[in-house]
């Protein structure tokens, strides 16, 4: 949504409850949210962060209605792509707002946004840099110190379209994928040297040297359910115990425990590319929905970890559009399946 209808919008009278609605398909619309299309046992589209962003700042003086659109930045409805105003609304009432900047000759690190689950969070982020520098590469990331009480086993970049590619700024969202939410805490971030790279396999080099450092309070309503499964699994033929599933509209977490981790390993890290950076994934899962629909998690984009000492595997897989947890029927996990409501939460 451009800027002068943004203004229009704040200078309509109070609308009418017919108007609403046609004001929230006109968000729709102009956000370019998608109707996911129904499928049977079709592969969800794991998230490779390539989207269209700008800034949603659309204030309707009456109602709740208006509150949950003034609290999420557009950039994040096109990036999680939800399906329906129900989605809106919900991922709406997680996000949290920081709207914190760290400055220094390098140019300016502006954090506006996080939003997360129980093992992933995403930071919305804009970077600045000295007038005269143009960042217009394909990829962009920092060199990421994280300091908090969870371990950090992966962080990524994903450049948005700010509809600019020739200035000087780049808006970005940072992933963060850690064994356990990062929601409510504080974390101290320190951010590298700027590094750009042409699409893959480009080589990233330094754009930008500098360092910037700050604390964050990471005040995100995390979106997860856990189910506490507990049940006995055969992992490429070694006996296992499927412990937890924890889901939310971005991601799915499994946590597996195993006295044969070594050997189960041999088959979940084979990492077999069939594209361009593009894997399979050696540890599927199936959801189930109550609308009849299934989708399977067959490529591979997320984390997965191992620990030997707890024997405990952990892997998570983020979705590239947001889902309807709410109305998951089963899943199906190696041959497994674990319908919900059987399952205590």
């Amino acid at each position: 949504m451009k800027i002068k209808n943004i203004r229009k919008v704040f200078e309509a009278l109070t609308p009418t409850n017919d108007q609403k609605e046609k004001i929230f398909q006109n968000l729709l619309t102009s956000s370019q949210i998608e109707y996911r299309s129904q499928r049977k046992t079709s592969p969800i589209k794991l998230r490779r962060y390539t989207i269209i962003a700008a800034v949603l700042m659309v204030g309707l003086t009456t109602t709740a209605f208006a509150a949950v659109y003034t609290g999420l930045d557009e950039a994040l409805i096109q990036f999680l792509k939800p399906s329906n105003k129900n989605q809106v609304v919900h991922m709406s009432n997680g996000v949290y707002t920081i709207n914190k900047t760290i400055k220094n000759k390098q140019g300016s690190v502006a954090i506006k946004q996080v939003i997360g689950d129980s093992n992933l969070t995403y930071i919305l982020m804009d970077f600045t840099a000295p007038k005269g520098t143009i960042l217009n590469a394909a990829r962009y990331r920092f060199h990421a110190l994280i300091n908090s009480n969870q371990s950090s086993y992966s962080t990524g970049y994903e450049v948005l379209d700010d509809g600019n590619p020739y200035d000087n700024k780049i808006s970005l969202v940072m992933n963060i994928m850690t064994d356990n939410s990062l929601a409510g805490q504080t974390v101290d971030i320190t951010f590298r040297d700027l590094e750009a790279a042409d699409p893959f396999p480009g080589i990233f080099d330094t754009v930008v040297s500098g360092s910037w450092e700050t604390s964050l309070k990471l005040d995100f309503k995390e979106y997860s359910t856990l189910h506490q499964i507990n049940q006995a699994i055969s992992l490429y033929g070694y006996k296992a115990i499927l412990k937890t599933i924890s889901v939310s509209p971005i991601s799915i977490t499994l946590k597996i425990e195993s006295d044969s981790l070594k050997e189960i390993n041999k088959f979940a890290f084979k990492l077999e590319e069939i594209g361009p950076n593009i894997y399979l994934d050696d540890l599927p899962i199936t959801i189930n929905f109550k609308d009849g629909t299934s989708e399977t998690t067959r490529i591979f984009t997320g984390m997965s970890a191992s620990h030997y000492v707890s024997n405990q595997l952990i892997t998570l897989k983020t979705f590239d559009n947001v889902i309807n947890d709410k109305e998951i029927e089963s899943f199906v996990f190696f041959g497994k399946k674990i319908p919900i409501n059987t399952v205590p939460r």
